[in-house]
């Protein structure tokens, strides 16, 4: 049976989603859980994307074909009690066997969150910025960001990766208090990809780098300046949509 099932992570002590050598993973630890409860099962746990290191997931989803007569409730609960505990799944179903976490989801939603005042219990959560940030200049930018755009220039280069255009349907920072969280929706996203738009916005917010810059990098443009990447920190992976 196929099963789909949604994992929250904090990400700060794992080397990202993707099993690694010599490294601990948010899909390694599912892995060796998987392996000591059914030894003699070849399974492949299929995620709906790549997080980086140090990034985090309210809902993550992955996809895996387990055993029929397999109880669910009673499995999960123990790969719950063997995987670290700044890893939960907290929710499972069966699909249809077609359905796959990565190449069947329409759309993916992040959300990074800055903190301007500064808290100890923030450092693995969020951004800290001590510095005056102009929330009309950043929400200029992430109005600028919907459509399609060739990402080339706002992501980390990898040549396996041929098509760069992404499709945002959603891009906007709120303000709180003493916190910023940036949304942003797409039906695709590139290697530090919202890492590099947050990282340049708040230095045209801090006019450090100018707006016209920054249009250029979303055409795709060659400038003098090149982008900024935000650190992971506050970077979380909160939605996929499926048809």
């Amino acid at each position: 049976m196929n099963i789909k099932f949604t994992i929250e992570y904090k990400g700060t002590n794992f080397h990202g989603w993707q099993v690694q050598n010599n490294v601990i993973t948010i899909q390694g630890e599912l892995n060796k859980a998987f392996h000591i409860l059914l030894p003699n099962i070849k399974f492949n746990i299929i995620g709906s994307g790549r997080t980086d290191a140090g990034v985090h997931a309210f809902n993550q989803i992955a996809s895996v074909k387990l055993p029929e007569k397999l109880n669910l409730d009673k499995f999960f609960k123990s790969v719950n009690g063997i995987i670290d505990n700044d890893i939960y799944v907290k929710h499972y179903e069966k699909v249809s066997d077609d359905f796959n976490a990565r190449f069947s989801a329409t759309s993916r939603l992040y959300n990074y969150h800055i903190h301007t005042k500064y808290s100890p219990f923030k450092t693995d959560s969020s951004w800290y910025i001590n510095s005056c940030i102009d929330i009309n200049k950043l929400n200029e930018c992430a109005d600028a960001l919907i459509g399609e755009h060739n990402f080339s220039s706002l992501s980390k280069n990898n040549v396996e990766v041929k098509n760069k255009v992404c499709s945002i349907t959603e891009s906007y920072w709120e303000q709180s208090k003493n916190e910023l969280i940036y949304t942003i929706k797409a039906n695709r996203f590139l290697h530090h990809m919202v890492r590099f738009i947050v990282g340049t916005s708040i230095e045209v917010s801090k006019s450090n780098f100018s707006f016209e810059d920054f249009m250029k990098l979303i055409n795709n443009k060659s400038i003098l300046s090149h982008p900024i990447c935000a650190p992971a920190t506050g970077l979380y992976l909160n939605e996929i949509k499926y048809d």
